[in-house]
């Protein structure tokens, strides 16, 4: 049997390589956020107007072409969404846009405003209060934040997002949609 080779490693270069591991999966995270967007056919333009009350809620159909590895590759589609302002200003940070059918079984979500209102059946598989507007799908109480992320139900994954690319003096801009809604819709 040959000599077993051990590296002693400093507590600090322990933690520094698990920083930079750290960092690099973060990275590898927001790197493939960035590529999960796909440009719509054309953007989809509501006036601000529409959506200067923080947490009121605007439908928007968006227009799309299916992936390549669809079903039905290189075809249009029509995509419903929602979009809402979060907080007060004028940047894209500020409005959250998703798709309104649930991942689950791809029924239509609710908006639900006043988490007041949601059944007590909802909050207790939820775990905790709801001080947020939330989208419920009616199908089996899946249940989303407004930015599209998954707070609890059957449903594997959060909803589809859509990306707000610009917000001007008049209008929002939602040109991008996540990759994946277009092989399922």
């Amino acid at each position: 049997m040959g000599a077993r080779h051990v590296e002693i490693v400093s507590r600090r270069a322990f933690f520094a390589r698990g920083a930079a591991a750290a960092v690099l999966g973060f990275g590898r995270t927001v790197l493939a956020q960035v590529l999960r967007y796909r440009r719509l056919s054309q953007p989809v333009v509501v006036p601000l107007e529409t959506v200067a009350t923080p947490w009121r809620v605007r439908p928007f159909t968006a227009e799309g072409v299916t992936l390549p590895s669809a079903a039905t590759p290189n075809q249009p589609v029509r995509v419903s969404g929602m979009i809402v302002r979060t907080a007060s200003g004028e940047q894209p940070e500020q409005f959250s846009a998703v798709c309104v059918r649930c991942p689950h079984e791809l029924c239509d979500v609710d908006y639900v405003d006043d988490p007041k209102r949601l059944p007590q059946e909802i909050v207790n598989e939820i775990g905790r209060a709801v001080t947020e507007p939330v989208y419920v799908c009616p199908c089996h109480n899946s249940t989303f934040k407004v930015d599209g992320e998954r707070l609890s139900g059957p449903a594997p994954r959060g909803l589809y997002r859509f990306r707000v690319t610009m917000v001007s003096t008049s209008a929002v801009e939602i040109a991008e949609v996540e990759e994946d809604v277009l092989i399922f819709v």
